[in-house]
């Protein structure tokens, strides 16, 4: 009896544990980027280690000074900016909503005129634009999204484990190709569409959609919806948008001037273009069931960006942004410039195609014949994990981390075999000495497969 007692009592301990839900049970194993990052990062040794691979904007874009002044300034004028430093509300700062709508319509973003802005709400989300996207996937229905191939693997990876599924589109140089759109919402059951999501300036590619492919997938979408007598929200996030640095590109339009059904929801950011810390991202759409259920659940999660920055933000907006936004689209378009030569140099012979180099801060490279995933030894290189001492001996050769192409795309088979030989490269961190030293390691890493092979 004693010994069966014990046993039930050590049995009891080991299922003492959290019952967590689905998703919190798929939340225990950290993502792919998660893990890769976590373990570059707890000893990432600045001067030496170079990262190409979390997305932080450059230093040097975030207008220190003039956010200060905002700061002051939002403070000592209490009469247009209640109560900053107490609670917010849920749809955000009237200061910051009006400030955002001038914004776009003075400098004609995306083509919105003042009687179509007048006809679409505006709200501003709890933490970035992060937080609206989590936002919909908590209240729109379990379902299939339609997105872009190569993906966007941080928001993806979420979604899947909420239980969505994840269908992409390849894309060609003009974005998202619109006849495979056709096509495949002619194979797929529709019933289960939950929604489109679309980054306009691609992220990992930073291939820009052509207003061409944005009418034609608001009008596919328009076309479905009608066929199952429900809206199919489109998501339009043009987080990278505002840094666009090509000037012979077409200047982009905004989906919501095609959209005729209100089905067009566009999210944009302040943290590529003024400093991520600020946390405000922001959707403008149609007044509908779908931006209320939006806005309670950003008071759900707390109330907006906190009130502070929001106002902070709004006089930001109203007297600088758009003279310092020329100068952080110069300061890309130098960085990519540069960037670019050094990939065609040093990396050139090594390389199938390449994407990037007119917007955003990221190039996306596809090999020849060298794999990139984790596993492989060209990422073993870079890290200093190849098991040969005259690589990884050295206390001070210097690591790089980048973004496999494996985790930012499907399980496709032509798209998985590609994915294994891409990767993405952020010049949004690092300066260019930085930037010059990294394809420089990159290419010895190429060299050091090329060799091993043979």
């Amino acid at each position: 009896m004693k010994c069966r007692a014990f046993a039930r009592h050590f049995f009891c301990l080991d299922m003492y544990t959290f019952l967590l839900s689905n998703f919190g049970d798929k939340s225990l194993t950290p993502s792919p980027v998660n893990q890769m990052t976590a373990s570059f990062s707890k000893d990432f040794r600045q001067g030496v280690d170079i990262n190409l691979g979390v997305g932080y904007v450059n230093d040097e874009t975030i207008p220190h000074s003039q956010l200060a002044e905002c700061f002051q300034y939002v403070l000592a004028h209490t009469e247009t900016y209640k109560n900053a430093l107490n609670y917010g509300s849920a749809d955000g700062s009237e200061n910051l909503r009006n400030a955002i709508r001038n914004y776009y319509l003075r400098n004609a973003i995306g083509g919105i005129t003042n009687p179509l802005m007048d006809s679409k709400t505006i709200c501003i989300g709890a933490n970035g634009a992060t937080s609206l996207l989590d936002s919909l996937a908590e209240i729109l229905p379990q379902g299939i999204v339609i997105t872009a191939e190569p993906n966007y693997y941080i928001y993806t990876e979420t979604l899947q484990r909420k239980g969505f599924e994840i269908c992409t589109i390849p894309e060609d140089s003009h974005g998202m190709r619109s006849d495979l759109l056709q096509k495949t919402l002619e194979q797929i059951d529709t019933e289960k569409l939950s929604f489109f999501y679309i980054v306009t300036v691609n992220n990992p590619s930073s291939i820009i959609l052509s207003n061409d492919r944005r009418k034609e997938i608001v009008e596919l979408a328009t076309k479905v919806s009608r066929k199952l007598g429900r809206k199919i929200p489109v998501i339009f996030d043009k987080a990278y948008e505002d840094i666009i640095f090509d000037t012979t590109i077409e200047k982009p339009l905004s989906g919501l001037l095609f959209d005729k059904d209100g089905l067009v929801v566009e999210l944009g950011t302040l943290s590529k273009i003024i400093a991520p810390a600020l946390r405000i991202g922001y959707a403008i759409a149609d007044n509908s069931d779908l931006m209320q259920a939006l806005i309670q659940k950003t008071s759900d999660i707390g109330f907006s960006a906190p009130l502070i920055n929001e106002e902070m933000a709004a006089r930001f907006i109203d007297c600088h942004i758009d003279d310092h936004a020329l100068k952080v689209r110069a300061g890309y378009r130098e960085k990519a410039n540069a960037l670019q030569q050094l990939i065609q140099t040093h990396l050139g012979t090594y390389l199938e195609r390449y994407s990037g180099g007119q917007a955003g801060f990221y190039f996306y490279l596809t090999f020849k014949q060298i794999e990139t995933h984790p596993g492989s030894l060209f990422f073993a290189y870079l890290s200093r994990k190849t098991g040969d001492p005259v690589v990884d001996g050295n206390p001070m050769n210097p690591r790089l981390i980048y973004v496999p192409g494996c985790f930012c795309v499907s399980q496709n088979d032509r798209m998985k075999s590609e994915g294994q030989r891409q990767l993405r490269i952020s010049y949004g961190f690092e300066d260019i000495p930085e930037l010059e030293r990294a394809i420089l390691l990159m290419r010895d890493a190429a060299e050091y497969v090329s060799k091993t092979a043979l």
